[in-house]
């Protein structure tokens, strides 16, 4: 059995301000190499991470799939759906596109096919990136993740952990083809990432053997590979997602649970880059870096707590009523 004393949710924040670092630094074009600014794109790969262990975890202790789903849906979808809302008046309201533009980014945004419409016209033409809220395109890879998770539970039951083995590779594959055929965009999208949340899955599936073994070899191995091959594009795509499980989810486990009575990761990870953006396109972000830096996190903070207490948290005691009377009426018969 996997503790449930953890500092996943410690974790998971901390990603979503590496996320907001990288961010900022490219949407106010401030151009810093240092690492803080540039961890963006391995705090996105530790979510998928991080999904594939949780997700699987929470479907192995309840495998009713209408309950899963259930949960799913009320945890990332309401939220998601006012953000869309929001984002699409404000392009009624300071676009120059005509309805269909609006039609057609409300319903290709709120089906999570984001990259049909990250946009309306040309309004944000003249900043470095042409696109409201460029977090979503991650989310569409969750959803099609949650979906195939009840089918990848039932045939790893059969098949064991090489099912698993033989996916991860079959993305591992995919990537060599897109590197081959040289078309970069794809190398973020589904079944690329397949293979981080298999990572994440693997690991979950062999936590007690690591363990059993002494994780901390595994680990300081995984570290060593990271650091020696770290630009080494054929290692990332074979090892990298491996390698930085076994590392980041270590810490999870070894380090003194952090208690703490709020989790805004989500909120904040889908609203960091309108608020940047909508900051940038009123031309009222602080001219000063570091002025900027603060008052837009401090902006998000604030927006993320309110978003989790009103909204998030309302929606998940939602899901869970909905549960229990599904529950109850289990029982009845």
């Amino acid at each position: 059995m996997i503790k449930r004393e953890n500092n996943f949710d410690v974790m998971r924040l901390l990603l979503a301000v590496f996320v907001y670092f990288g961010h900022w630094n490219i949407l106010t074009q401030f151009g810093s190499e240092h690492v803080f600014f540039n961890l963006h794109s391995h705090a996105v790969n530790l979510f998928f991470v991080f999904s594939g262990f949780l997700i699987f975890w929470s479907y192995e202790n309840d495998q009713n799939k209408y309950h899963f789903f259930i949960k799913r849906f009320f945890r990332i979808f309401p939220l998601y759906f006012i953000l869309i809302l929001i984002q699409t008046i404000f392009f009624i309201f300071y676009s120059d596109g005509i309805y269909l533009d609006y039609i057609k980014y409300f319903i290709s945004n709120i089906i999570f096919l984001n990259f049909l419409a990250p946009t309306v016209a040309d309004i944000f033409a003249n900043l470095e990136i042409n696109a409201i809220n460029g977090s979503l395109w991650t989310l569409k890879n969750e959803v099609v993740f949650y979906l195939m998770i009840p089918f990848l539970f039932i045939w790893y039951k059969k098949l064991g952990l090489k099912l698993f083995i033989f996916m991860y590779l079959l993305s591992v594959t995919y990537m060599f083809i897109i590197d081959f055929i040289d078309i970069d965009k794809l190398k973020v999208q589904y079944p690329a990432q397949l293979r981080l949340f298999l990572a994440g899955i693997i690991i979950y599936v062999l936590f007690d053997k690591l363990k059993k073994y002494n994780y901390y070899y595994f680990s300081l191995i995984a570290l060593v590979l990271l650091v020696v091959f770290n630009n080494n594009e054929y290692f990332y795509f074979v090892f990298y997602p491996i390698c930085i499980s076994v590392l980041v989810i270590f810490l999870v486990y070894i380090i003194k649970k952090v208690k703490i009575n709020f989790d805004f990761s989500y909120s904040f990870y889908i609203i960091h880059f309108p608020v940047i953006q909508i900051a940038l396109y009123f031309d009222i972000n602080p001219s000063n870096p570091l002025i900027s830096f603060v008052v837009l996190f401090c902006i998000i903070i604030v927006l993320s707590y309110l978003s989790e207490v009103y909204i998030e948290k309302y929606f998940i005691n939602v899901g869970r009523t909905l549960i229990n009377k599904l529950k109850e009426k289990k029982n009845d018969y």
